[in-house]
């Protein structure tokens, strides 16, 4: 029950990205697509792609959607969309699409038309280790892999420091502390006798 309501609320955030006026709206339902998508991984034991979703695209790649559309600073256009133009090329990528991925599903996971001298199902819990993915997950980033790792997340700081420095706006009324100018001050022209 809970898959399929996760399942609904994906369908219609995904409508909205793509139909919503407002570009800050759309990387909103953005975002709510990436959590939702996340949450049913989640209902369905896949503890990794679930967490690669929550901390690579809500995380970074969907915050800096959110500062570059802000910095834009878009207006909002009230235009009239005629989607019946691209019913047919839509209509002919989103069958390809199905019948990969309903081939892909039936030749690896879930053999959905019979198969002739193949193996119905394969037990892949005896094949693996008994460690979940979230403990695989942790042990390999931050021994074997923590170099990467920090330098991901400083990478990750340096462009969230360069969306804030760009979306500022500097006006008259504000004051500002130029440091520059503070280093190069000297005595001589810092000490003034009043009388």
């Amino acid at each position: 029950m809970l898959f399929l309501l996760l399942s609904i609320v994906l369908i219609l955030s995904a409508i909205l990205v793509i139909s919503a006026q407002n570009p800050v709206h759309s990387v909103f339902f953005l975002v709510l697509v990436f959590l939702t998508s996340a949450f049913s991984l989640f209902l369905l034991e896949i503890e990794f792609v679930s967490l690669l979703f929550v901390l690579v695209y809500v995380g970074a790649i969907a915050v800096l959607f959110l500062f570059v559309v802000m910095m834009l600073d878009i207006k909002v256009t009230k235009q009239e969309k005629d989607f019946m133009i691209y019913l047919p090329m839509g209509s002919f990528l989103g069958l390809i699409f199905f019948l990969e991925i309903f081939l892909t599903l039936q030749e690896n996971f879930v053999p959905f038309l019979p198969l002739s001298g193949r193996e119905l199902y394969i037990n892949w819990l005896n094949s693996i280790d008994s460690l979940t993915n979230i403990k695989v997950l942790g042990q390999l980033l931050y021994t074997y892999y923590f170099p990467f790792f920090l330098i991901a997340g400083i990478v990750l700081l340096v462009a969230m420091v360069g969306a804030i420095v760009l979306t500022l706006n500097f006006t008259q009324k504000a004051k500002h502390q130029f440091v520059f100018r503070q280093i190069l001050r000297e005595k001589k022209n810092s000490i003034y006798l009043i009388k």
